[in-house]
């Protein structure tokens, strides 16, 4: 079989899905392109594919698209300098525009002339040594000239169609203030967990809001279904999903929680508040299992929170919220059944970690009457959690 092919039986997509398993630096390449009016312009491209290729001599090399303007651009220059980004300047590569970026980034110029960004890891300025076709990209081989360690931190990576950092472990396990908090509220709240959780022969847990993830601090078991909330287990807080949090007329946060959307639709924002509202009025967040295909969504967020949370499950599972829009915060109608998946209401501490109850999974098939029972216990639940906490700890909740 001949190399061409073999090209064409490879789907692009698929290819592009396999090799995003392999994670790859990001660096911003920039250099000072002379412009017709005879000043030097700063230009920079960000590359995924930055590589060192020797060491006698050093030699490094980043592969652009053959078609890109921009690189068209820094070719006019002699040199380039290759800035290799840190884990925090994500949000740099998702706004970066060109030029006019430059503008408030405070950049200086290394020895051959080209921007340094202040807060890159490292800067390696090179002279273009090679240029190779490599089919629809180039392969730019650059000799090192002068580089510099500026910043010894974690780089950023570009990982399934995400970005992140390199998290090595660590001899100590950094405390999360809140969670330390929560673990000592949840000392004080089995009781009407467990009371709920007999009654309404559900599983009942005590949530805590740490960082946009719920975490599961304590849980009471009383459900026939088998249950995927287990101490310790993250779930995210994405809309509609975290919506009991958020106290009303607090539109800054409501704006904070809708903007973890993993999409930024108008219709998808609008139903979410709507959402948010609703939960405001009854007290408590109320989603249902669902029919059919839905039925499986919840192995999706099962696989998630047991498995390591990679961007493209993560992406699944925030996509598949939104895709189930339907199933919270539903209209109960007069001799219709239920089965419910959780009903959610957030425990009236105020200050942080914020805090919820969550009864999960009770008897399938409830009527709209038992739902709106078990609604009011959850909240009811939820208050007692609080009062027991200001008894023991008192209003400042100083736990130490």
């Amino acid at each position: 079989m001949s190399e061409a092919t073999v090209a064409a039986v490879i789907d692009p997509a698929r290819f592009r899905d396999t090799l995003g398993h392999y994670p790859t630096g990001v660096a911003l390449v920039t250099a000072m392109v002379p412009e017709d009016s005879g000043a030097d312009e700063p230009v920079g491209m960000v590359v995924g594919s930055f590589v060192s290729v020797s060491l006698d001599p050093p030699l490094v090399a980043f592969l652009p698209d053959r078609e890109s303007r921009t690189f068209a651009r820094l070719r006019r220059a002699e040199t380039f300098c290759v800035n290799v980004l840190a884990a925090d300047q994500a949000d740099l590569v998702g706004r970066w525009r060109g030029t006019e970026s430059f503008a408030d980034l405070g950049w200086s110029l290394s020895p051959a002339g080209n921007p340094v960004l202040p807060e890159a890891v490292t800067w390696i300025d090179c002279g273009y040594h090679d240029l190779v076709e490599a089919g629809d990209h180039y392969i730019v081989l650059g000799d090192v000239r002068s580089l510099e360690v500026q910043r010894p931190t974690s780089p950023l990576l570009f990982f399934q169609g995400g970005f992140g950092g390199f998290a090595p472990p660590s001899f100590l396990a950094p405390p999360e203030h809140d969670l330390i908090r929560a673990a000592r509220i949840s000392e004080v709240a089995l009781a009407p967990l467990a009371a709920l959780a007999a009654g309404a022969q559900a599983d009942v847990s005590l949530l805590a809001l740490v960082g946009d993830h719920d975490v599961v601090i304590a849980t009471e078991r009383g459900s026939a279904t088998p249950s995927y909330l287990e101490i310790g287990l993250r779930l995210p807080a994405v809309p509609p999903s975290g919506s009991v949090h958020l106290e009303p007329g607090d539109d800054a946060a409501m704006e904070a929680w809708l903007a973890r959307l993993p999409r930024t639709d108008e219709a998808s924002r609008e139903r979410c508040a709507q959402l948010a509202r609703r939960v405001a009025e009854q007290g408590y967040s109320l989603s249902l299992v669902g029919e059919g295909p839905a039925q499986d969504v919840w192995q999706d967020v099962t696989r998630y929170i047991h498995g390591d949370p990679t961007p493209r499950r993560q992406r699944q599972v925030l996509a598949m919220h939104l895709d189930h829009l339907d199933y919270y915060e539903p209209e109960l109608e007069a001799g219709a059944s239920y089965d419910v998946r959780s009903i959610t209401a957030a425990v009236p501490l105020g200050g942080t970690p914020r805090m919820a109850v969550r009864l999960t999974f009770p008897p399938a098939g409830a009527d709209a009457a038992t739902v709106a029972r078990w609604g009011a216990e959850v909240r009811e639940r939820a208050a007692e959690v609080a009062d027991l906490v200001h008894a023991r700890f008192g209003e400042n909740r100083d736990l130490g």
